[in-house]
């Protein structure tokens, strides 16, 4: 047999290039393995679980018995949405899903897969479905009713007014429209703070005027220092009149 002879064993498909067979080939010179190192020589060889050094993971893996791979107790899940289904053309109504169907519409990528339908989107069409392994809660209440709002299934947002100015405490509403109405309770409540505070303030200036007191720090001194003077004119009057 002569070289040009040879013919591809069956299967080959890469092209197979022959190495140190000149520059023009494009691998000449050191033949595609670089210029030093150990990959670069003839004798060298490499164990297929070699890590350079490190323990390879054959090792490190326990082999005593009873033992499982974590990836095999992680279960995968493929989550399929009903909005998608009802808004998927080739999804005609009343039809029958299966995961076979699943995987041929490419929701799904092994008929083998755990697939769980979640409820997202809206949802019209009469679909029944079969060899599927879970549900969402929301999921089997559309399907029971398709076509229906469902909106009554959340919880309505909470809002909580507060007022720093008044001295209102917290006020929870459970609808918008509520919301209005505490507002203007609490606008409410405050203008009456307000006023009552003017009616006050308003008694206490009456109070002044009837009574014309100078609560001040400094007539008091003055009126101190008046008596004390008062005092000591007396006291020199007695004296002089002894004296005489």
């Amino acid at each position: 047999m002569q070289t040009h002879q040879l013919q591809k064993s069956k299967g080959l498909k890469d092209k197979q290039r022959r190495r140190g067979r000149g520059n023009g080939t494009g691998t000449g010179n050191y033949s595609g393995r670089g210029l030093k190192g150990q990959k670069s020589r003839s004798w060298h060889s490499m164990k297929p679980f070699f890590e350079w050094g490190q323990t390879s993971i054959v090792q490190r893996l326990p082999k005593a018995r009873g033992f499982t791979r974590y990836y095999k107790l992680v279960k995968d899940v493929v989550i399929v949405n009903l909005g998608a289904l009802d808004a998927d053309p080739r999804v005609t109504d009343a039809m029958e899903i299966t995961k076979q169907l699943l995987k041929d519409l490419w929701y799904i990528k092994s008929a083998k897969a755990f697939v769980k339908l979640l409820s997202n989107g809206n949802y019209a069409k009469h679909l029944t479905f079969k060899d599927i392994d879970a549900f969402s809660g929301a999921a089997k209440i559309k399907m029971e009713n398709p076509g229906k709002v469902h909106s009554a299934s959340r919880k309505a947002p909470v809002y909580i007014a507060k007022d720093k100015k008044s001295k209102v405490g917290k006020l929870k509403i459970k609808t918008p429209t509520q919301k209005k109405e505490t507002k203007k309770l609490v606008a409410s409540k405050v203008a009456s703070a307000k006023a009552d505070k003017a009616v006050k303030s308003e008694k206490v200036v009456k109070i002044v005027k009837k009574d014309k007191v100078d609560k001040s720090p400094k007539s008091g001194v003055k009126k101190a220092m008046e008596q004390t003077a008062i005092k000591r004119t007396a006291t020199k009057k007695a004296a002089t009149k002894k004296t005489k």
